[in-house]
């Protein structure tokens, strides 16, 4: 069957500052749809190799590469060949978190990012680094886990961070633009149409559905769709259950707020709660 082959490990992990999402996963036959971030994606590729799609840019990514995708950056990834696959593991570190570990290990002040490259082929940091993932997910020593973490990122940002007096992360870069963000968000929860939001910026419908996509790489529906699976991730991590995590951000009903959770994270909301326990 399908997706039997996969195993995608996602959770919330209550001993790193903000609950952090930690993945690791072998993947063969899943294919991440076009999604983003709230928060850095920081990954580390063991084994295979991923094709991706980032911000409208293709790329694979091998054994032995570290990759950088920024808050709010759409991106994709599926097997180069599916009988191959890749394993790989990922972290979400929050902005926040970002530039607390920036401000010990860069210098300068600004904005922390990655540069224009996503990807950078460094198999001997990506080994070191797959040691300090090991006891990330391993572990029971709260404490030995943060340090690792801070181990892990410290390195990272150290030797490819940058700053910059630029802002970064998500901005649809027009004003009507992110007024529709900020409606989408407030009203998540809601049946909500095209023409609600687009009344909300004085545009046509087809005009904002064409400007939207522009300038997020999603269509609306894809986009509110992101901000409800990040609000049910949260609820998930607090112990809601399925059926009333879909109730309350916004999903028809629980068996279409799962095949849609399955589909961008890999896991089920009730793997991915049981593991974030």
């Amino acid at each position: 069957m399908k997706d039997q082959r996969d195993d995608i490990r996602l959770w919330k992990d209550k001993a790193f500052q903000g609950e952090m999402e930690v993945l690791r996963a072998s993947c063969f036959d899943h294919r991440y749809p076009p999604h983003f971030h709230d928060e850095f994606v920081m990954a580390i590729f063991a084994r295979g190799a991923q094709r991706n799609r980032v911000c409208r840019k293709t790329g694979v990514a091998a054994a032995g590469t570290v990759m950088f995708i920024h808050p709010g950056e759409v991106h994709t990834g599926e097997a180069v060949e599916r009988d191959l696959g890749w394993d790989y593991c990922a972290f979400y570190p929050s902005e926040a978190l970002v530039h607390d570990i920036a401000d010990a290990v860069l210098p300068g002040k600004g904005q922390v990012n990655f540069g224009r490259e996503i990807m950078y082929h460094a198999p001997e940091m990506a080994e070191e680094l797959l040691q300090s993932a090991s006891v990330l997910t391993h572990s029971r020593d709260a404490m030995e886990k943060e340090c690792a973490l801070f181990q892990l990122l410290s390195a990272l940002i150290a030797r490819y961070g940058e700053r910059s007096g630029c802002e970064r992360g998500r901005n649809p870069g027009r004003a009507d633009m992110r007024r529709a963000v900020e409606y989408l968000q407030a009203h998540y929860h809601q049946p909500v149409s095209v023409l609600d939001v687009a009344r909300t910026v004085g545009l046509s419908e087809f005009h904002f559905m064409r400007l939207f996509q522009s300038n997020t790489g999603l269509s609306v529906h894809r986009f509110l769709t992101q901000i409800r699976l990040t609000r049910a991730k949260s609820l998930l991590a607090r112990g809601v259950s399925a059926a009333q995590t879909a109730q309350d951000v916004g999903f028809f009903d629980q068996s279409h707020f799962s095949r849609t959770f399955r589909t961008h994270f890999g896991v089920t909301p009730g793997a991915f709660a049981a593991a974030c326990r």
